[in-house]
């Protein structure tokens, strides 16, 4: 079972390694012992005091890092560093040989995007979407107006709590593609920027983000959250909490998209490999 490690600032709190483990300790409690290879992310919010050793423990097992403000925004991510690229990366590059097969790409994103779309307004809702949504499609344009008039009460924090989320899912990404052995940064919608490839997947995954967020505004703490201008304790627990709770699904949901990508090199390699004989 994937573990994500979550390590909020706190004064008393300390983290060193211990080997091939991790040892968590708050105060004068005893500390806590987990092996790394249990963790499959980490995310740190605020200040942590980390032995330098035990960031090295991470990235040698593979594990991503992601580090956010108080504020919940995104500031830094650890990879491990590689001499060699990784194993797909030529032939992930067929997405960007071509308009055509970039349009395909292109394409494919949005198909699964509105499968997604589709999915979490019928949970947001709770009641029958209407059939032209699944018969005719989904236009981007309708569901941006369904997501702005559920969060018009909450919009200017909305965006703080949803940025903080998306950096967690984005971390996710990056561990599945890593794992794939695809180039995290060669994007196609998101090209020459950093994570490209992972912020194309988080494109998809954009509604299971949006509706995470707006479950966070929809209980307690999320309500008292739209007064501060900073996450608490409680507010990372919330959104973790809420991510753990999806995080089989959305990890399945991930893989599917992996493996589309794959479905989608082959069929463009046919494709190409047919018409050097016309």
């Amino acid at each position: 079972m994937e573990k994500t490690l979550y390590l909020n600032e706190n004064t008393t709190l300390s983290v060193i390694r211990d080997g091939p483990s991790i040892v968590v300790k708050e105060g004068e409690k005893s500390g806590r012992r987990v092996p790394a290879r249990m963790i499959q992310r980490v995310v740190i919010v605020g200040n942590i005091k980390l032995d330098t050793s035990l960031i090295t423990l991470f990235t040698q097992n593979n594990i991503p890092i992601t580090f956010f403000d108080r504020k919940g925004s995104q500031i830094a991510v650890t990879l491990p560093y590689k001499h060699h690229l990784p194993g797909q990366y030529k032939t992930q590059r067929i997405f960007l040989e071509s308009d055509y097969n970039s349009k395909r790409f292109m394409t494919f994103l949005r198909a699964y995007r509105q499968r997604v779309q589709i999915t979490v307004l019928k949970r947001l809702l709770k009641r029958q979407i209407p059939d032209s949504y699944v018969t005719v499609g989904l236009k981007e344009e309708e569901y941006q107006r369904v997501m702005d008039n559920v969060t018009a009460p909450y919009r200017k924090r909305f965006h703080y709590i949803r940025n903080a989320i998306s950096a967690v899912f984005l971390e996710m990404v990056v561990s599945k593609l890593i794992a794939s052995e695809f180039d995290p940064h060669m994007g196609v919608m998101h090209r020459r920027r950093d994570f490209g490839l992972a912020l194309d997947v988080c494109h998809v995954l954009g509604p299971e983000i949006d509706i995470q967020s707006i479950q966070f505004f929809q209980g307690k703490k999320g309500a008292e959250h739209r007064k501060n201008k900073e996450m608490s304790s409680e507010d990372v627990k919330a959104i973790a909490v809420r991510f753990e709770n999806r995080k089989d699904a959305v990890v399945n949901l991930t893989e599917h998209i992996i493996d589309g990508m794959f479905e989608l090199i082959r069929e463009l390699r046919l494709g190409g490999e047919f018409n050097q004989y016309l």
